[in-house]
């Protein structure tokens, strides 16, 4: 397994394995010329990247749908592979079930978040939507019962995992199951980095969770609106969408969800400042495959598909850069926002658990400062390796361009919003609709 997966991490990009991966995820069938024109070395090339990206059991699928021949080696890995988290898929959605209902034995309001909602009430089957871990949102005042009420109940604190409360990060430290070594996370609220809807979004998971049956155990799910709220600001503000192509399936899935208000969805979506980030994911998604989107919202994706070749090129990012790009790019993006200075001090600033993790302490023990110079120099390192490379340098100020203009979206800064009920008497008037403050109504 290990060497697997660094061979596959270890995979250069390839542009036309990228192209068919975006495809498949945007449900757009490639060309059949394009796949009988891939040499052993370029399946290879789509096999790894798919597999580094958790698309791997979506291009099997494809392959099989529509007949297409891969190699035998490449055919058997993939089978490998899905085989495997087939497997590893029933675990965690019998974990989520026992979490779901040693929760609701305590009385503690709980929901399913991003993946876990997907995998088990959207996607056909979970291993489509490879999960690394379950996370669950509970109220914050309530967080850290659930996660002593968990370690009660044979989840252990994963070995990794420092000890910490709320008043450190938007999650407390990670649990494993002691059955199955499925990992689970315990939310307390939806965190990005100067993004201020948090606590609005917590508030609608909480309140218009669903519910579905995990064999005899109910469950709570994300509903797809606020699910997708909640993938809109992790892939891109939290994340700059250094998370991966599978987001496009996931916003294809739940965007064609029957249960979905598309006009709620780009209200609430201008009202906790995401409307930038929720325009750009769709322009991203239409790019990649057919997806339906009113007229009255054609102009917000239109602002927005300057940066899709940006988006996308992040997506692909090799996985040995991740960390110099997101370094470089925090600083070009705070240097532009607050100046160098306040920049560099946001820089030279770590959290208690990662230097609880170096110095070999927990992140409540002040003695986790002892580690502070190791990360110091593990910093700069990266710093330097990252401007040192000018693809990764001018990546970096691409991503930071782009942050900057998903982050001018601030809430009740509605310029350019269309109104789709102006938009409709506009048609029947025949008037141009105006670019106004008004947001959709849902």
């Amino acid at each position: 397994m290990a060497e697997q997966r660094n061979w596959a991490f270890s995979m250069p990009r390839h542009a036309e394995a990228e192209r068919i991966i975006v495809q498949i995820c945007g449900g757009s069938a490639p060309p059949g010329p394009r796949f009988a024109a891939l040499g052993h070395a370029d399946w290879l090339a789509l096999e790894a990247i798919a597999m580094r990206t958790r698309t791997a059991n979506l291009l099997r699928r494809y392959l099989a749908d529509n007949r297409i021949e891969a190699p035998d080696d490449i055919r058997a890995g993939l089978d490998d592979l899905y085989r495997r988290q087939s497997i590893y898929g029933l675990e965690q959605r019998m974990v989520l079930g026992r979490v779901s209902h040693l929760l609701g034995e305590r009385g503690i309001p709980n929901v399913a978040l991003k993946g876990a909602a997907l995998a088990f009430t959207v996607y056909p089957q979970p291993a489509m939507r490879p999960l690394r871990d379950i996370d669950i949102l509970v109220p914050a005042d309530r967080a850290e019962e659930a996660h002593r009420w968990l370690r009660d109940n044979r989840f252990a604190l994963a070995a990794w995992a420092q000890d910490y409360g709320t008043e450190y990060n938007h999650q407390l430290p990670e649990l494993v199951c002691e059955n199955d070594q499925v990992t689970v996370e315990i939310h307390h609220r939806i965190f990005s980095r100067d993004w201020h809807g948090d606590t609005e979004l917590s508030a609608l998971l909480l309140r218009t969770a669903t519910m579905a049956r995990l064999g005899k155990t109910a469950t709570c799910f994300a509903h797809p609106l606020a699910n997708l709220l909640h993938l809109t600001v992790h892939a891109t503000l939290h994340n700059c969408f250094e998370n991966g192509p599978l987001t496009i399936a996931d916003v294809h899935a739940l965007w064609r969800h029957p249960e979905l208000d598309r006009e709620e969805l780009v209200a609430a979506a201008d009202r906790m400042a995401l409307g930038r980030s929720l325009d750009l994911l769709l322009a991203i998604s239409r790019r990649a495959g057919p997806i339906e989107v009113p007229a009255w919202l054609e102009p917000r994706i239109a602002a927005a598909s300057p940066f899709v070749d940006r988006a996308l090129d992040a997506m692909f990012q090799l996985p040995a850069e991740v960390e110099q790009r997101a370094l470089v790019r925090r600083l070009q993006f705070r240097e532009a926002e607050a100046g160098p200075l306040a920049a560099l001090r946001r820089m030279i600033r770590p959290t208690p658990q990662k230097l609880a993790e170096l110095a070999g302490t927990q992140a409540r023990d002040r003695r986790r400062w002892i580690g502070y110079p190791a990360w110091l120099w593990q910093r700069g390192q990266n710093y330097l390796r990252g401007i040192a490379s000018g693809s990764v340098r001018s990546a970096a100020r691409r991503d930071a361009q782009m942050l900057r203009w998903l982050r001018q979206d601030g809430a009740g800064l509605a310029a350019g919003r269309v109104d789709p009920a102006a938009h409709s008497r506009s048609q029947h008037e025949g008037l141009t609709p105006p670019a106004q403050a008004a947001k959709p109504k849902g």
